[in-house]
């Protein structure tokens, strides 16, 4: 299991090195998930200050403390499944938001309306879901806890204004690991050098003609006479062309580059 380090609270002045879980979703990912939430919001409510969780790898202990008390939406799709985890105080206070009633909460559980109007809004958060998902199945909808396994990451994404509330996204699977993240630029790679192996003429010797080579020894080719010699990187072939002489240097003259080369 990959680990990150990270520090415990300070204890005496001293905060101690330990090493937790990496969480499966880059945070690249979690960016791009929470703008898509954000400009969803941001229709919903106006200009919103949202803050983004670092994402974090869960077990289900945690899990299960994070689902207790709060409403899930849960939407399918192709590598994970996405719950939208709200807290069902914030859930009442954005859907009183929604209905244009003000911040102050009711004491009680979401109403039928409440509940639709909830799960409209998280549909419409899903849309964002898709770096994560990879394709969507079945639309967002409200589960229980128990209808949904224990995550094993999340973040959460923490609305400051209009109005304070938190809302959650859990990732049912990890997702699969997904390579690096960026490429260097060719220019990085001018000043490498590298050593090609120019191949004009191949042949098979047995170990015990190779014993007996000696200065004037002839070794027979199975290459024919005029055919397009190689030009090799390691065990690869990188171009065919033709090998040769040019001002009194060995060259290589270059007709086809094999495919993939430039990739």
């Amino acid at each position: 299991m990959i680990a990150d380090a990270t520090f415990a609270p300070a204890d005496g002045g001293v905060r101690a090195l330990r090493f937790i879980p990496r969480a499966s979703v880059p945070l690249e990912t979690a960016c791009v998930v929470a703008n898509g939430i954000r400009e969803t919001l941001r229709e919903l409510l106006g200009e919103c200050d949202l803050v983004l969780g670092e994402p974090s790898a869960l077990g289900p202990p945690a899990w299960a403390l994070l689902a207790h008390e709060s409403l899930l939406f849960l939407t399918r799709g192709r590598l994970t499944d996405v719950v939208i985890v709200l807290p069902k105080r914030d859930a009442r206070r954005l859907v009183l938001r929604a209905f244009g009633e003000g911040d102050e909460l009711p004491d009680g559980a979401c109403s039928a309306l409440e509940m639709h109007a909830l799960e409209r809004i998280a549909a419409r958060c899903a849309a964002a879901f898709e770096p994560l998902c990879r394709g969507r199945g079945e639309g967002s909808r409200a589960v229980r806890g128990h209808e949904v396994p224990a995550c094993t990451a999340y973040f959460d994404l923490r609305v400051r204004s209009p109005l304070p509330l938190t809302l959650g996204i859990g990732i049912v699977r990890d997702l699969p690991d997904p390579g690096p993240t960026a490429t260097l630029a060719p220019r990085t790679l001018e000043a490498v050098t590298v050593d090609l192996r120019a191949v004009f003429a191949e042949g098979i010797l047995d170990a015990a003609g190779f014993v007996e080579l000696r200065p004037g020894s002839v070794v027979k080719l199975e290459t024919k006479v005029g055919a397009p010699a190689s030009l090799n990187l390691g065990a690869g072939r990188l171009a065919t062309g033709v090998a040769g002489v040019v001002a009194s240097h060995t060259a290589f003259l270059v007709h086809d580059v094999a495919t993939g080369v430039h990739a």
